[in-house]
């Protein structure tokens, strides 16, 4: 049988993912709809799946392969559009659940849309990373297919993983990547950020994530990496992070409270035609 679903699909820095309204997924086999919606070939294709939940507001965030995860930066802010698009909500300040917690909401601007996202607190707990013991991994000293490397992982709003490398942009570390973020180290994987410092207030990222692969952007993924950044002395407490389709702007306060500001755009409205 082939069901019409109304789906959109918007993209943050090129991060992309498709939104849909809760109550069109209520009995679907929804890791079938998401691998099958979010492939590049034979569906739709995005980095994601993005339920919309309202009454009240609730992000349902999914990775391409179906596995869920507890919040998307790039994400979070498609979702704020999609609620305005849609006419869910017409304030420029708003709270959404995830299951990250509760994130706050402000648009800065409507055309161009910019919103600004009250990312929370990085938690450093090894739990969290699926390591039930251990020590905070700060400067975590880590083989990966021979090469050593020098880590830093934590949880902000998902588990990440940040690496300093001289040029974020030389395809050669992305196989490295890969590997790191499927190591037998971290039991639920980790999303690992290549990180290059240009000057005190700038840094380029590139991220390989988990559920999706390497991705053109990662919101929590820029948090991670302006923080690392900035509590390790190599950047101020506002930070640009260049990606190779867009710019985030993050911002850090003196208890860590992290806030991230960018852009997000629909890409097209329709129906999504799913064999189920």
């Amino acid at each position: 049988m082939t069901i019409h679903l109304p789906v959109s699909k918007y993209h943050g820095c090129g991060n992309d993912f498709l939104l849909i309204r809760k109550r069109y997924t209520d009995g679907i086999d929804l890791e079938k709809l998401i691998t099958c919606a979010c492939d590049r070939r034979s569906g739709i294709g995005a980095d994601g799946f993005i339920i919309v939940e309202d009454s009240p507001l609730r992000m349902h965030f999914y990775n391409a392969d179906g596995t869920r995860a507890p919040m998307c930066g790039n994400g979070i802010r498609c979702f704020a559009r999609f609620c305005i698009d849609e006419g869910i909500t017409d304030s420029d300040c708003f709270e959404v659940i995830t299951d990250a917690g509760v994130k706050t909401v402000n648009v800065i601007s409507r055309e161009p849309f910019l919103v600004k996202i009250a990312m929370g607190q990085p938690d450093y707990s090894p739990s969290l990373l699926g390591i039930p013991n251990g020590t905070p991994l700060w400067e975590y000293p880590l083989e990966v297919n021979g090469t050593p490397l020098t880590l830093y992982s934590f949880f902000m709003s998902t588990v990440h993983t940040v690496c300093f490398v001289e040029n974020t942009m030389d395809d050669s570390l992305l196989p490295l990547a890969e590997a790191a973020h499927e190591h037998p180290f971290f039991p639920n994987k980790t999303n690992f950020n290549l990180v290059q410092i240009v000057d005190e207030s700038t840094i380029k990222m590139r991220t390989w994530e988990r559920g999706a692969g390497l991705t053109l952007a990662c919101g929590t993924g820029a948090c991670s990496a302006a923080l690392t950044a900035h509590k390790k002395g190599l950047c101020t407490s506002e930070v640009d992070v260049i990606l190779p389709k867009g710019t985030l702007h993050i911002s850090i306060d003196k208890n860590e409270n992290i806030f991230m500001t960018g852009p997000a755009s629909r890409v097209s409205k329709g129906d999504y035609y799913h064999e189920c």
